[in-house]
C-alpha cells in the first residue's frame, strides 16, 4: 500500500513526482515470462528487454498520475514502447 513509482526528468519538463499506488494488490509482480511490472502495466519490463522494444508504459492504471501529465503514455519513458537501458528497484523495508 506504501508502493511508488517517481520520475525525476521527462520529456514534458515537469518538476520530479511521485506516484502512488491507487491499487496496492497491483503494485508490483513478476512472472518467469517478464520483468518486473508495476501496476497494471502502468510499467511493464519485457523478458529480453534490453533486446526488443516490448516494454512499455500504461501509466495511470493503478498508480496516481500528477496532475499537469499531458500523454500519460510517454511521460515514464519518453515512448510508450521503449528498450530500457537500466532499470532499478528499490525496496525500503
Amino acid at each position: 500500500p506504501n508502493a511508488f513509482i517517481f520520475s525525476l526528468r521527462n520529456k514534458e519538463g515537469l518538476g520530479p513526482f511521485k506516484s502512488m499506488v491507487t491499487r496496492p494488490s497491483y503494485a508490483i509482480y513478476r512472472t518467469s515470462n517478464n520483468g518486473p511490472t508495476f501496476g497494471g502495466h502502468d510499467i511493464y519490463i519485457a523478458n529480453n528487454a534490453n533486446s526488443n522494444t516490448n516494454s512499455y508504459t500504461n501509466f495511470g492504471n493503478s498508480y496516481s498520475v500528477p496532475s499537469g501529465v499531458q500523454d500519460k503514455n510517454t511521460i515514464l519513458a519518453g515512448t510508450h514502447k521503449f528498450t530500457p537501458d537500466e532499470v532499478e528497484v528499490f525496496y525500503l523495508g
